[in-house]
């Protein structure tokens, strides 16, 4: 399976179901711990001993933010742009890449740019597929349902039956089969079954329907992947904090502590505490899954937990608490807030003793109570980057707030002293 190839990414969304907070960056620049997610992508890809070079597949707009995300990067010279314009579907964008990929090479590594796979397990059992059925594709699937992703029917040595669309809502939403995991392996072959696609209902050049077309030529396989996810909008996003497992070698030696009449401490590297790890130190409380970026600062009295992430140089202060939160670089929360089921851009400023979304139980087990994480979108708050709130705030969940926003009016002001 040692093969030197091409492998694309499709890159070239707009996020706007990821909105806010891709008002102020791109999507694939969005953290998966504290790394862009696409940067983690090719990462994987370069390293697994078959991809050579990777083609991000990208949209005007996007270029010069694009070329700057990887431009300090070790790998920034296997690393290719290519202009989708205008975008007119995803078997178009696929088609971009058809001059990059030279005579002699007879297959293509094609992936989603919002997925979070162990590639490096994956990749092999692509090949051992497209070998065992002499398969003009291979596509990665996950068991489940068609409500999001559209559906795939497999028969017992893994030939695709069938492929539903995710537009059939109506006749899928509970359908159980296999999820499209966005992630390909093709023939050569494809780039012919392009050009013989029609326009789909909605004017664009589906990649369903190029595969529909190339499936006429020989069979189109599929292999059953155990981890996989979509990063569609802010609760996926928030959900893959803890989908890989971080390793940090030693939480205490990056720890910097500074001392008073009780002892805080700052991020000298990334710290990361999985879920079975509870840690109580001078009246610091942390209950894993907690990242915290490098440079983060917390002060006596924090409660952190369970599944709090945390980016670069954010700064918490005495007494907050938070549990189920995202937040990107740079961000500051005063003294005394209670934060939970939020996802906030960078530079966010919260004042003091504001409360954000479900209440934290106030008491000292605070850290021990169970609190469900989120399960819908509409659960969590959303606040745009370098978005502003005042002290005493009370921002219900379901609260979504535009980057740049300011908002200092009291909803529950509390009474004078």
């Amino acid at each position: 399976m040692r093969l030197i190839m091409i492998a694309a990414i499709l890159a070239a969304g707009r996020g706007k179901r990821m909105r806010p907070l891709t008002e102020t960056r791109l999507k694939g620049s969005l953290p998966f711990h504290n790394k862009p997610l696409l940067l983690w992508l090719v990462e994987q890809l370069l390293s697994s001993g078959v991809v050579s070079r990777v083609v991000l597949v990208i949209t005007p707009w996007q270029e010069a933010a694009m070329r700057s995300l990887f431009a300090s990067t070790a790998f920034s010279a296997d690393v290719l742009f290519t202009v989708q314009d205008p975008p007119k579907g995803t078997a178009d964008a696929v088609a971009q890449v058809e001059p990059f990929v030279a005579s002699d090479q007879r297959q293509l590594l094609v992936l989603n740019g919002d997925i979070l796979a162990d590639l490096p397990a994956v990749l092999p059992r692509l090949f051992v597929q497209q070998t065992a059925l002499h398969a003009k594709a291979v596509l990665a699937v996950f068991p489940g349902t068609g409500s999001r992703y559209g559906l795939l029917q497999l028969a017992a040595d893994g030939t695709v039956l069938s492929i539903k669309e995710k537009q059939q809502l109506a006749a899928i939403a509970t359908e159980s089969g296999y999820i499209n995991a966005g992630i390909y392996l093709f023939d050569r072959a494809i780039f012919d079954a392009i050009r013989q696609t029609p326009l789909s209902e909605r004017g664009e050049y589906e990649l369903t329907d190029a595969i529909t077309l190339l499936g006429k030529e020989g069979p189109i396989g599929a292999t059953i992947i155990d981890a996989w996810m979509s990063l569609e909008n802010p609760l996926d996003l928030l959900k893959a904090q803890s989908y890989f497992k971080a390793t940090v070698e030693d939480e205490l030696r990056c720890m910097q502590f500074h001392s008073g009449g009780e002892i805080g401490f700052k991020a000298a590297d990334e710290l990361f505490f999985d879920a079975e790890t509870t840690i109580e130190f001078s009246s610091i409380t942390i209950r894993g899954p907690v990242l915290l970026g490098k440079g983060t600062v917390v002060e006596p009295g924090a409660i952190l937990g369970p599944a709090v992430f945390l980016g670069k140089d954010c700064t918490l202060g005495a007494g907050v608490k938070l549990a189920h939160c995202l937040l990107l670089d740079g961000c500051r929360l005063e003294a005394g807030c209670t934060v939970r089921n939020l996802v906030a851009g960078e530079e966010v400023l919260i004042g003091a003793q504001t409360k954000i979304g479900p209440p934290i139980p106030p008491t000292a087990d605070a850290a021990r109570a169970p609190l469900d994480p989120p399960s819908q979108l509409e659960e969590l708050v959303l606040i745009g980057a370098k978005s502003v709130i005042g002290s005493k705030m009370t921002l219900p969940q379901g609260t979504k707030l535009s980057a740049y926003a300011v908002h200092t009016r009291d909803l529950k002001e509390e009474p004078p002293d």
